[in-house]
């Protein structure tokens, strides 16, 4: 849809009164895509396609159940004659979006007007990858349920209204261990060592709330210090460590319905979602001269070659619990 004086949908932009002022910019806080395993593809190797390979966890050898010790001078024992794999592809696609911009539409609209369309656009690229990485997360069969008396969480859907809280994360934070049947329990956490949950705002509330609750009070275990540590709360939406998880609070989330109308949200660990681009990974913001018979049209575009998978369930916890 082309933005040109005649398309009354962007009409208001058009100077009609002196003291005609543009809204604050929104801002998100989007997290998903922080915690991916990310690969760089170099353009000219003759593929779009990235493999990520995960390897089967260990066996356990010298122990009542499971594989023996070794015999003295034996050649044969515990031999391991092939070590499972399972690899996930991810195609990379296009993707993006753009507005076409009329030269006359920019001399007669407001002062500061493209400088607005570019970071709607550039709003744009970054909300749709966050979410594209979302969609993978959200397969996840790894489940954790709040429980009804904030407790701690539990396997399978409750019966009654479930509510979130410190324990839910403890919970998420258990099942990504677990694993003497599975054999994961070696599971990493994301880069920084911690788990990483990514909540919604109801589920930060259900923990201050759990907390306060508790006679611990929220300002005693979150020490509010201005600077950088101040702005890893207000701008990068990190609410702090509990019990090695790194809780982060993001706006891109998504309801369902189980007994009860319910926020999701997650807990990763690293190599959880995988994702791969084609040169950096962030959308790029493109200003284009459309080749018009007048020059007399611009467009502004995001676009990416990316790609995003589920790469193991293990690796990535989905919370559910009360909106």
């Amino acid at each position: 849809m082309a933005a040109v004086t005649t398309q009354t949908a962007m009409d208001d932009v058009f100077a009609t009164w002196i003291n005609k002022r543009f809204l604050s910019d929104l801002m998100f806080s989007l997290q998903h895509q922080k915690f991916t395993t990310k690969a760089e593809l170099v353009e000219g190797l003759g593929a779009n396609i990235a493999r990520y390979i995960d390897f089967a966890p260990p066996t356990r050898t010298g122990y009542a159940g499971g594989s023996t010790s070794i015999a003295e001078a034996s050649v044969t024992a515990n031999e391991i004659t092939a070590i499972t794999t399972t690899p996930t592809n991810i195609t990379l696609a296009e993707f993006g979006e753009f507005i076409k911009v009329g030269t006359f539409y920019e001399a007669a609209s407001v002062e500061g007007t493209r400088e607005k369309i570019a970071k709607r656009i550039r709003d744009g690229g970054a909300v749709s990858i966050d979410t594209f990485v979302r969609l993978q997360s959200v397969q996840t069969t790894n489940v954790a349920f709040a429980s009804t008396a904030q407790a701690g969480g539990q396997s399978t859907a409750p019966a009654t209204v479930f509510t979130a809280g410190v324990a839910l994360l403890i919970f998420a934070k258990k099942l990504l261990f677990d694993g003497l049947a599975t054999g994961f329990e070696g599971v990493p956490g994301v880069p920084s060592g911690n788990f990483a949950a990514v909540i919604t705002p109801k589920q930060e509330l259900d923990i201050v709330t759990e907390v306060t609750t508790s006679r611990i009070y929220w300002s005693n275990a979150v020490v509010n210090v201005p600077g950088a540590m101040g702005q890893e709360k207000f701008v990068k939406g990190y609410i702090g460590d509990v019990y090695g998880v790194s809780v982060f609070t993001t706006q891109n989330y998504a309801t369902t319905t189980l007994t009860s109308a319910c926020d999701i949200g997650y807990v990763y660990a690293d190599g959880g979602v995988a994702a791969a681009s084609f040169g950096a990974m962030a959308p790029q913001v493109i200003l284009n001269d459309v080749n018009s018979p007048y020059k007399n049209v611009n467009s502004i575009a995001w676009h990416a070659m990316f790609g995003a998978a589920l790469a193991s369930s293990v690796r990535v916890v989905k919370l559910y619990s009360l909106s």
